[in-house]
């Protein structure tokens, strides 16, 4: 269904309506003064068909939910409703467009959403979130590592959002990004539906999760996803620093490629399919000391791991072998 809605709409009509003419046309590509960084000179923000990228000082890129939820402010559910109707021209609300950086959002969006984050503690600890923790201890996850994370539940339906702290909140498990002293994100992972994934509004979408234990290692692991990131800290995080952009879409930053200058090898272990392989192949690219890191078995580290497989010896072996190649 989602796919379906994607593939009906041309962006680059949507973003017109949004932007206006382009300045340039360039092939299949229009091109725009990037409106995430308030661009003044240039022309960075490319828009095809099917996807929009800065090339320019943001970095930032997405579909057409993307732009709809980062331009627009909407939520997943709104941006869907539009689509659905085919009104894509109606903006429902003003645009006020904020510029999407490499920084985390302003203080007063972190105070709510600590707040939130607060009150999905207090649920998941509850006769309430039972159903969740449950969830959560039988992806293989320990209770140190769920109150590490601080991990919380805000119950409700799959495609349920609540008003709460002056933020629309998905409801389902709360997974806070922190770094740097700041949130950047609060992703939920709903229990169904073609969006497992959802962003609570005003947060960031260029963060690095769990970007704080870089400095316990000289050995950083991107994962895919939040999880597999669980898993590896949990299971071998004395050996390296697990890190995730949350997506195998996701580009690095320059902000948190500056912070793996020290480090002597970075490792990418993200899921065995599609998706995860383009994502693999575009760290590859970033710099000589990115390695793809395979798994033995499963599609990716949480599965392996719940199939009975030896995470702490699967790091071990790789890091062994590679001191060996290096003599």
């Amino acid at each position: 269904m989602i796919n379906a809605l994607k593939q009906k709409i041309d962006l680059r009509t949507l973003v017109e309506h949004d932007l206006g003419q382009p300045a340039i046309r360039s092939g299949r590509a229009h091109l725009y003064k990037c409106p995430f960084h308030n661009e003044q000179k240039g022309f960075s923000l490319a828009v095809w068909s099917d996807g929009y990228r800065c090339f320019g000082k943001c970095d930032t890129s997405g579909d057409v939910f993307d732009w709809l939820m980062q331009f627009r402010q909407l939520s997943f559910t709104d941006a869907r409703s539009v689509l659905d109707s085919g009104h894509t021209s109606i903006v429902t609300t003003p645009i006020q467009c904020q510029p999407i950086t490499t920084e985390p959002p302003d203080t007063e969006w972190q105070t709510k959403a600590r707040n939130v984050i607060e009150l999905a503690e207090d649920i998941l600890g509850s006769n309430e979130g039972e159903p969740a923790l449950t969830y959560l201890l039988n992806r293989g996850l320990t209770s140190s590592t769920i109150r590490q994370a601080r991990l919380g539940f805000i119950p409700g339906n799959n495609f349920q959002w609540k008003d709460l702290y002056g933020l629309k909140v998905p409801c389902g498990i709360t997974i806070p990004w922190f770094a740097n002293d700041a949130l950047w994100a609060v992703k939920v992972r709903r229990s169904a539906g073609e969006q497992r994934y959802v962003q609570i509004a005003g947060g960031s979408s260029h963060g690095l999760y769990n970007a704080d234990t870089l400095s316990n290692n000289r050995i950083a692991v991107f994962c895919e996803g939040e999880f597999d990131t669980f898993i590896l800290q949990q299971e071998a995080g004395k050996l390296i620093s697990p890190v995730t952009l949350g997506s195998a879409t996701n580009r690095l930053s320059t902000r948190w490629l500056q912070g793996l200058v020290s480090h002597k090898q970075i490792l990418v272990a993200y899921d065995n399919d599609i998706a995860g392989r383009r994502g693999t192949e575009r760290l590859l690219k970033t710099s000589p000391r990115f390695m793809k890191l395979c798994l033995t078995d499963g599609k990716d580290i949480n599965n392996f791991y719940l199939d009975g497989g030896d995470v702490y010896g699967w790091i071990e072996k790789h890091l062994k072998l590679e001191k060996r190649n290096a003599s």
